[in-house]
């Protein structure tokens, strides 16, 4: 089957700002890194805008979106419903950061949109649950949706940290990469094992398990003991888990030629 890069983007970006959200809230409520607060946030608005986008692009005619919207039940109205209740409260917040707003609002806030983003990440994926795709069907599929977006968030949120931020104090977010990594690694194998198909090794074992998965909880155990490399380490954590989501995307995609060659005219 042919991948959707419009909807594999859209669930890269959007679950990457969903789990930097989620770090903004364990940074606000530890009362920390408020210099890269501001930055980091804008960012995760700016992923969650460009993510939606690409979403829109897939269905091509601005009357079937406006169709799809119109049903409250269907994946794309929750996932639309989350993106836009993520990024409402992300602003709010950024507007709270700009004005020197109370501390107990703005955490409230942010663990709002930490919430609505972390929902996200796992939404984008459970809205392709169906039973005429077998290998859709499994509650595994969101699960490494969730899992695999976890080391992209946090490990941008370290590289804002190190650029914007005390790159000497970084608290606990080299270890929270590192246990990232390793449920993404988990997650993504999990579900590659169940899926018979050619593609399994490079996009899922190679890309979504060891490039999205172990790559980043290696360089976030060595952050926690280089912290003069944070910015170099964090930096290519965030590259290897945003090209392992996008492999664990495509590879959902590709998973479905195997069944459907059954079904090819003779």
């Amino acid at each position: 089957m042919a991948i959707q890069w419009s909807l594999v983007i859209f669930t890269t970006l959007t679950g990457a700002a969903g789990w930097m959200l989620a770090s903004l809230a364990y940074a606000e409520v530890k009362g920390i890194q408020r210099n890269a607060a501001f930055p980091a946030t804008l960012i995760a608005i700016v992923l969650l805008i460009v993510g939606g986008c690409a979403s829109v692009t897939h269905l091509a005619h601005p009357e079937r979106m406006l169709a799809a919207l119109g049903h409250p039940t269907s994946g794309i109205f929750t996932e639309a419903a989350l993106v836009g209740v993520t990024a409402l409260f992300a602003i709010i917040y950024l507007i709270m950061l700009k004005r020197e707003g109370g501390a107990s609002a703005r955490k409230g806030l942010i663990i709002i949109a930490a919430v609505f983003g972390v929902l996200l990440s796992f939404m984008a994926g459970a809205s392709y649950m169906m039973a005429a795709r077998v290998s859709w069907n499994t509650i595994l599929l969101p699960l490494g949706y969730l899992g695999t977006a976890i080391p992209a968030g946090i490990a941008c949120y370290l590289a804002c940290v190190c650029v914007k931020g005390d790159a000497s104090n970084l608290d606990a977010f080299p270890k929270l990469l590192l246990a990232g990594g390793i449920v993404a690694a988990v997650l993504a194998g999990i579900y590659t094992a169940t899926v018979s198909s050619a593609d399994a090794v490079l996009l899922g074992w190679v890309l979504a398990v060891i490039v999205g998965g172990v790559l980043p909880a290696v360089m976030g155990y060595f952050v926690g003991k280089k912290p003069e490399s944070a910015l170099a380490l964090a930096s290519a954590a965030a590259v290897c888990a945003i090209v392992g989501c996008i492999a664990y995307r495509a590879f959902m995609w590709v998973s479905m030629s195997t069944l459907y060659n059954f079904f090819s005219p003779m």
